[in-house]
């Protein structure tokens, strides 16, 4: 059996994004402002929204159904199931009719959570053909707090998770935060300020919505896209990830205060096409370039332009071999560059 390679970034795929805050903070809001977005509203929260919906599903199936036509479609950028705690009312409801019990404890001990976690997991599946197929998916769920102690103390704190029901938390939340690319945790954030010279009377100032990217001992988030740990809760701060890989590289280095050229401006100085050497370069790389019809300046340009790596001045020759292993290894992330970048690039000589 053979298989064909891929390697770099999947450019052309959607984004798992999980979506979990307190009430009223916004949630169905921010997700209105992705791309070309269709709701799947299972508790009827978005009708006073000026968004794109389909009927709230009556049924699991209805959901399955829904899901399915947005794929068939064609027509949507980006997929909002809200929320999913109440799509879960929606399986649960399924697995007992099917099973012909009166509850999920009519399983007898922990089955009827198995069985759950197994539909959810079918359903993920689901989502995931539109992943594939170039749409995002954008779970929302409430949250909930849950006194929480460390195995090393005795000292309780709250901890903010996902509002699933009590006893699939242990199977489900876990399941989705680890099918999502990005988890964010959405919140109201209290800025409090000293009112006295020792400190000890503070004031409360002003209330502001967050967004919250990164895991900590209160809440659970996660993303894979080098976000800062909190964000204002607008979807401009997170807008840069449904942008082309180029811009989003852009967009990262400004953000890390790294000089940009302009790309309006961005005009290199090649030797011309058909002039260059390939010599002492790796075979690996030559292939890939060959075949892309890349040439060792279009590398130089945006190794030094654009990525910021190395002096504009130095030759690909003369770069250090790990970095050529990265340029086979994430070829499509610098192909990508290059196409975006290179002014003078040809598909075809």
């Amino acid at each position: 059996m053979n298989f064909e390679e891929i390697s770099g970034i999947q450019t052309n795929t959607g984004k798992k994004i999980l979506i979990y805050g307190q009430e009223g903070v916004g949630k169905s809001t921010l997700a209105g402002q992705f791309p070309n977005p269709i709701f799947i509203d299972c508790e009827g929260s978005t009708t006073m929204m000026n968004v794109k919906r389909l009927p709230q599903p009556e049924s699991w199936k209805m959901l399955c159904d829904e899901t399915d036509f947005i794929l068939e479609s064609k027509k949507y950028q980006s997929v909002v199931v809200d929320t999913f705690d109440w799509a879960e009312r929606l399986a649960l409801e399924e697995l007992c009719q099917e099973h012909k019990v009166n509850g999920i404890e009519g399983f007898g001990y922990g089955k009827g959570w198995q069985y759950e976690s197994e539909k959810i997991g079918k359903y993920l599946d689901k989502l995931d053909k539109l992943i594939s197929a170039g749409i995002n998916v954008i779970l929302l769920c409430h949250a909930i707090t849950k006194k929480m102690t460390l195995p090393e103390d005795i000292a309780e704190y709250d901890h903010w998770e996902l509002k699933l029901g009590s006893k699939t938390t242990n199977k489900i939340a876990p399941l989705l935060k680890e099918w999502s690319d990005m988890t964010l945790f959405l919140a109201f954030r209290t800025n409090i300020v000293s009112v006295s010279n020792d400190g000890k009377k503070n004031k409360a100032t002003n209330v502001e919505r967050v967004m919250y990217t990164t895991k900590t001992a209160w809440w659970d988030a996660k993303n894979r896209f080098g976000l800062p740990e909190v964000l204002p809760l607008n979807y401009d701060s997170i807008a840069r990830i449904f942008q082309p890989i180029a811009e989003q590289m852009i967009a990262q280095a400004k953000e890390q205060g790294i000089p940009v050229q302009n790309q309006e401006e961005s005009i290199s100085d090649f030797v011309p096409i058909g002039t260059e050497s390939f010599d002492g370069l790796p075979k690996s790389l030559v292939d890939l370039m060959q075949k892309s019809n890349v040439y060792p300046s279009q590398i130089e340009f945006v190794s030094s332009e654009i990525f910021k790596y190395f002096p504009k001045d130095m030759k690909l020759q003369n770069y250090p071999a790990d970095y050529f292993e990265y340029l086979v290894n994430d070829w499509q992330n610098v192909f990508n560059a290059i196409q975006a970048e290179c002014k003078d690039y040809l598909p075809f000589e």
